[in-house]
């Protein structure tokens, strides 16, 4: 509360020096109540359920609580410190007044008894409140933050299902082709868009037939379609060491999709910007997923 007294009249002085006592005794008995914020939330009960029970049932049982909350709402704007004192200072006038009269009074006009109480209380509530308030927290809720904008991420294409000359030709230990057999519940639950179905089958395949292109190249299909931007890189780097020209461009162009999902952007790019620059056949959507990297870049100052 402000404490400079020098705009006040004689008579507001005089009637609040004449309260010092009283407002002592009302600081003491109110020191622990809850902080006036909390009192006027869980009147508008707005409170999380818990602290609004609690709030609340201090309302219902203090007189001076509530006094102080209708008090406040009745003259909330501009209703500063030193305008709470003033009042205060001009009902106690009032008051005495009131007492001198020759004639003894059995009822105060209700309109002095309202202005006496809601000023009274306003002014010792702000005399009174702690700066903390023991065993209720003050913040009820968490402040929103605003959402960041997503980054870019490339946008992809799936790939068809095609096999390499090893896979075609492959041969175990007698005349079917095996790995042919065993692949196509994976490849047909790929085709369908089941990558949930697909990408453990496929990885369960590769430790059966390690180093197959077919198998390492549609697992990291399936884990990027996945959410599986890390596992998706794993895979078409492991893919890459064994490719055939018939996979090689389209290893390379995903596993630079995948770096760019998976948070590495530099290294997406390296890669794209290589692939660009080789005008083969993938050089058209390694240009155009470049470009797009470009234009999502922050401008340089």
């Amino acid at each position: 509360m402000n404490s400079d007294r020098n705009d006040w009249d004689r008579d507001e002085r005089e009637a609040l020096d004449g309260v010092g006592d009283q407002l002592e005794i009302i600081r003491e008995r109110h020191r622990n109540d809850p902080a006036l914020d909390l009192l006027r939330a869980a009147k508008a009960d707005v409170l999380p359920d818990a602290l609004q029970e609690r709030v609340a049932q201090h309302l219902s049982e203090s007189a001076w609580s509530r006094a102080v909350v209708d008090g406040l709402e009745q003259d909330d704007a501009g209703f500063d410190s030193a305008s709470q004192a003033k009042l205060l200072g001009r009902v106690q006038r009032e008051l005495a007044r009131e007492q001198r009269s020759s004639v003894t009074r059995s009822w105060v006009r209700p309109v002095l008894i309202a202005s006496a109480v809601a000023a009274s209380l306003v002014v010792g509530w702000l005399l009174v409140r702690p700066a903390t308030t023991p065993d209720i927290p003050i913040s009820t809720e968490a402040v929103p933050q605003p959402q960041q904008a997503p980054a870019l991420q490339l946008a992809f294409a799936k790939p068809d299902v095609r096999l390499s000359m090893a896979a075609l030709t492959w041969r175990g230990g007698g005349n079917d082709n095996r790995l042919l057999a065993d692949l196509k519940p994976a490849f047909d639950a790929y085709r369908q868009g089941f990558y949930a179905s697909a990408e453990p089958a496929l990885t369960s395949l590769a430790a059966r037939y390690p180093n197959t292109i077919e198998i390492l190249f549609y697992q990291g299909i399936s884990r990027l379609y996945l959410g599986d931007a890390r596992g998706a890189v794993a895979a078409l780097s492991a893919a890459e060491a064994v490719a055939d020209s018939t996979f090689i461009g389209d290893v390379r162009y995903y596993r630079a999709v995948a770096e760019q999902h998976a948070g590495d952007t530099g290294e997406a790019r390296t890669q794209l910007d290589a692939l660009c620059r080789e005008k083969g056949p993938d050089s058209a959507r390694a240009c155009t997923s470049l470009a797009d990297l470009e234009s999502s870049s922050p401008a340089k100052p």
